[in-house]
């Protein structure tokens, strides 16, 4: 416990006594030392907390109220805690401006009457201060010796954080070498009002490139320290809570910032090892060898998660993860310039490949999410703005197909967003092409027709969509539309020659068709 101004006045053995209003603020201000001095200017040799003792010297028997008003200002916008005025030496009593003054300026006045030594007050808070000291030491000796327990656990670096966390009750925020927020199931995060101010900053920090540190006062002097060493910054860790932290606080961050620069060095080793038996146990997946891919995966990753799941695709990417076991959704996530440290963060966030398995695949990221995972994707891609499609996978589904969907589904997907290929079939292929810009391409194939009357441009589109109804058939089509047979034949072959079309084939049949209907009527002048 601190020395404060009410730890002076509770104790009976010195004869103290306040003269002016105190608040708690005010009396449980911790003390950072005790000072004696009759300079009229005492503060080149003050700092902020600390207890200024005088005799009064300085001052006259009848000061003069601005002076006394001044000198009380300046003690207090350093930071002085208060001033102890002894008595019976030179002044009977505190000059009354004085403690005018004090009240003034919002510093504390307290009397010490009975020529009490000015040495046993400050040998008094110096013992509270070194036993707090002593105290603050033996906490920080228990507090590293927990968190370096807690980095030889299986998931070291999370529980490293917990850990943190929990012995200063603050929240802990991870950031990749991007300055990318890395999500941790389960730690404590910054705020929503002051994660803003703090990612400025670590940027602010990423940007150096070189070790640093430094705190945040409008995040409730939150601290910021990079991780990693200068040119090669694996990242930052943040930490903040209602108070600053003091020097023990701040040395324990430091120790928990080395055991994390060491668990990223070993993680990244780690997995990229591990990548090339997670790609291998995808290819089986993929080509039918589920049974032996599981083995795989159960001996040298954990397992994998069970189907029904959903399988993703990051796109353009080469990356780290687990796999989850069928049923699941298979998705696809584009965007390769949101992707800078997406692998540390799939570490976090897929450390239990039953739930989350990830892989790399050619160019592109497969992640396998199991059901009650599927949050945590959605998250990530709106953390990162990627696009991210999914595909529902059941159990004995061919997951080609499935991927091959969820890169469908990617495509659609707007950025920071999960487009499920369910969504995309249920609008048909019509309303994906028309969706994906098919009336510029439709407009474009059927522009020749604009160089013709209003009223034949009317007559040939008519015409075309009463044959294509009628599968190409002359007879039903031309009594549909009031005309002989030869009328509509010749109306076809001016069509084709217009649009350069050969209607013999399926293919051209089935685009004039697609076209017609993207493109909607003809423009009127």
């Amino acid at each position: 416990m601190p020395a404060t101004l009410r730890t002076l006045l509770d104790d009976p053995s010195f004869p103290l006594r306040v003269l002016t209003r105190l608040d708690d603020d005010a009396l449980d201000r911790p003390l950072s030392w005790v000072h004696s001095s009759d300079l009229l200017d005492p503060t080149p040799y003050l700092e902020a907390g600390n207890l200024l003792l005088t005799n009064g010297a300085q001052f006259s028997p009848d000061p003069d109220a601005d002076e006394a008003l001044a000198y009380c200002r300046r003690l207090r916008e350093l930071g002085v805690a208060g001033l102890g005025f002894a008595t019976d030496i030179i002044h009977d009593r505190v000059p009354e401006t004085v403690v005018r003054a004090g009240e003034a300026a919002d510093l504390p006045i307290v009397e010490i009457a009975d020529r009490a030594p000015f040495i046993r007050i400050i040998r008094f808070v110096a013992d509270i201060i070194a036993a707090e000291g002593a105290a603050r030491l033996s906490w920080l000796l228990d507090a590293q010796r927990a968190v370096a327990r807690a980095a030889v656990r299986e998931d070291g670096l999370r529980e490293i954080l917990a850990t943190l966390s929990r012995l200063l009750d603050a929240w802990v925020e991870l950031y990749d070498a991007v300055g990318g927020r890395l999500s941790s199931p389960g730690l404590r995060g910054a705020p929503a009002e002051v994660e803003a101010e703090v990612g400025r900053d670590v940027r602010r920090l990423l940007e150096r490139r070189t070790a640093a540190s430094l705190v945040v006062p409008s995040a409730g002097h939150a601290l910021v320290q990079t991780i990693g060493q200068s040119g090669r910054l694996r990242g930052v860790l943040a930490v903040g809570g209602p108070e600053p932290l003091d020097p023990a606080g701040r040395d324990l961050v430091a120790s928990v910032v080395a055991l994390a620069s060491i668990a990223l060095e070993q993680q990244r080793g780690l997995q990229s090892a591990l990548r090339g038996v997670r790609a291998g146990v995808i290819d089986l997946l993929v080509n039918g060898h589920g049974d032996t891919a599981r083995r795989v995966a159960a001996s040298a990753l954990g397992g994998l998660p069970a189907a029904p799941y959903l399988v993703g695709v990051v796109r353009g990417a080469a990356a780290l993860g687990g796999l989850p076991a069928a049923p699941y959704l298979v998705g696809v996530v584009r965007g390769a310039a949101a992707l800078a440290g997406l692998h540390d963060e799939l570490d976090l966030v897929s450390s239990d490949p039953a739930r989350m398995f990830s892989a790399e695949r050619d160019d592109d990221i497969i992640v396998l999410v199991a059901d009650d995972a599927a949050p945590a994707l959605a998250a990530l891609a709106a953390r990162r703005g990627l696009h991210v499609g999914t595909a529902r996978h059941e159990a004995g589904d061919d997951l080609a197909e499935n991927l091959r969907r969820a890169v469908h589904a990617a495509r659609d997907a707007e950025a920071g967003t999960l487009r499920a290929y369910d969504d995309l079939a249920g609008r048909g292929l019509m309303g994906a092409l028309r969706e994906r810009g098919g009336e510029v391409l439709a407009r474009s194939l059927l522009q020749p027709l604009e160089a013709l009357p209003a009223a034949e441009q009317e007559r040939m589109r008519e015409s075309a969509r009463v044959w294509l109804d009628a599968n190409g058939a002359w007879d039903p089509a031309a009594r549909s539309l009031g005309i002989h047979r030869h009328t509509l034949r010749a109306r076809m072959a001016q069509l084709e020659q217009v649009l350069e079309l050969d209607l013999s084939s399926f293919a051209a049949r089935a685009e004039l068709w697609a076209a017609l209907e993207l493109a909607g009527p003809p423009a009127r002048a």
